[in-house]
């Protein structure tokens, strides 16, 4: 026999070689793709979980009588790129959204918040249009109340009061409303902190000396100008305040703030620190199950917050219907002493609401009040006071001057109004499209400015007349270099 050989070094290196470029390749896989089907399905279980989470809430949420089988919502989640919602076919969806105090709070149900949110889905747009909740309008089956009594009836006595709203709200808008979604001070408070708070701009500071306490007192709230972070407690005493100075205490300075904070929470609920916090969310949907009630299924919030995702945020309107010399409402007593507001158009005529709701992308109700406007370059951008000017006058606005002002440093546009508050559909629809802060104290530079009549402008631009009179102006426009205001003219 021979002896057995022995394996020279050089083959037991490369047997060891072998073993790693052959074995370990297998094994490395092996366990990448076991790693891969783990992680696949941990995330198909949880993607379930949070599908049925959403679901569930939905159904929570829900009125009864609206809800599919869990399957075919699903299957309708899952195939919502397909599906439109109620109005993308004539190019508005109309949800209406309520506020109301819910438990704890005296007259639990009555409706402090009401406004009509329409989506513009070809253009991006948004329109909010507010509407006072002391506004005296026919109930069916309770004769003429305050509109924000709509939900509490209905809800006492059959627990629909959503739809009761609704139903009013058509009554005297005209517009068919698709959805409605409505949430209690405490679930919106929760929602706020769980998404750590909202970013606010106060245009003015002000106190409030008569704000509500939790034991049918008041209290005092103050606010500062500027941006500023707000937890839930601090956004809701803003959305709320009613009796604030400095020009906040009415409905209507109420309602222009609530728009406000309904962007900034749009824009928290659907930032990426949000939606790619799972636990965040789900938290939110449990708070949502809690505090809100809505006729929308699942597919539809998720088409909802897509469409929400492209809003054009310099073409969001803002619209709040109010009293005054230039507006729509009258405030009026009732015989037991109640505060109402009533129509001027007559006392059960809501053609001018109808018209605002109806025409609320192109603003022409601005016409009625006519009112007259002064646009003054603040800036070094040669022109921008003429492109200003036609930009506006497109908008269906009355533009009478353009000039310079006495500096050009201004960084934000500045609207000053000497119409007193006779104007309001007018100065809505000034800062809705400069996105600019309000002034009612003219400085004395204005005064004494120079401007060009704008009709003789188009006529003869050496024309270089000094009006100094600003007797028959109802708002001056001092031109800052607002990044996105300029961006829109093409500077």
């Amino acid at each position: 026999m021979k002896p057995k050989q022995k394996i020279p070094q050089v083959d037991l290196l490369k047997s060891a070689v072998q073993k790693v470029v052959y074995k370990k390749p297998r094994r490395k896989l092996f366990y990448v793709g076991k790693f891969f089907i783990y992680f696949f399905v941990i995330l198909g279980v949880f993607s379930l979980a949070l599908t049925f989470k959403v679901i569930s809430s939905s159904n929570a949420v829900t009125e009864e009588g609206s809800i599919a089988g869990f399957f075919q919502q699903v299957k309708s989640l899952v195939a919502s790129d397909d599906k439109i919602l109620k109005g993308e076919n004539q190019d508005r969806v109309n949800i209406l959204l309520l506020g109301m105090g819910g438990e704890g709070h005296s007259g639990a149900y009555l409706t402090d918040t009401i406004i009509l949110a329409s989506l513009k889905p070809s253009t991006n747009q948004v329109a909010f249009l507010s509407i006072p909740r002391d506004l005296y309008v026919p109930i069916p089956g309770y004769g003429w109340r305050k509109i924000n009594n709509a939900n509490a009836f209905g809800e006492i006595n059959s627990s629909n009061g959503s739809e009761l709203a609704t139903e009013v709200i058509e009554n005297i808008t005209g517009q068919t409303i698709h959805y409605y979604g409505r949430l209690d001070f405490q679930g919106f408070t929760k929602i706020v902190d769980l998404l750590g708070g909202l970013e606010i701009e106060v245009e003015t500071a002000f106190t409030d000396y008569m704000y509500p306490d939790w034991n049918y007192g008041y209290q005092t709230v103050s606010f500062e100008e500027g941006l500023q972070t707000m937890d839930g407690n601090q956004v809701l005493k803003l959305v709320r305040s009613r009796h604030g100075n400095n020009g906040e205490g009415s409905d209507f300075a109420r309602s222009d703030r609530q728009q406000k904070v309904l962007l900034s929470f749009k824009d928290k609920m659907l930032s990426f620190s949000t939606l790619l916090n799972p636990k965040k969310i789900i938290d939110i949907l449990d708070s949502l199950q809690e505090h809100t009630k809505t006729n929308m299924e699942a597919w539809e919030l998720v088409r909802v917050a897509k469409l929400a995702m492209s809003i054009n945020q310099e073409e969001i309107i803002n619209q709040v219907l109010s009293t005054g010399a230039g507006s729509i409402l009258y405030p009026e007593t009732t015989i037991d002493g109640a505060y109402i507001l009533r129509p001027k158009a007559g006392l059960d005529d809501f053609s001018e609401i109808e018209e605002i709701a109806a025409n609320i992308f192109t603003a022409s109700f601005t016409n009625k009040e006519n009112a007259q406007i002064e646009i003054q370059n603040g800036t070094t951008i040669d022109g921008l006071a003429g492109s200003t000017a036609a930009y506006l006058i497109d908008k269906n606005l009355s533009v009478v001057n353009i000039g310079n002002a006495s500096r050009n440093d201004y960084q934000k546009t500045v609207i000053y109004d000497l119409s007193k508050g006779t104007k309001p559909q007018t100065l809505q629809a000034i800062k809705n499209e400069m996105k600019a802060n309000v002034s009612t104290l003219l400085p004395a530079f204005l005064e004494n400015r120079t401007a060009i009549a704008y009709e003789d402008l188009a006529i003869n631009s050496n024309i270089n007349s000094n009006l100094d009179s600003t007797e028959d102006l109802d708002f001056i426009i001092v031109l800052g270099t607002d990044a996105g205001y300029v961006k829109n003219l093409g500077y």
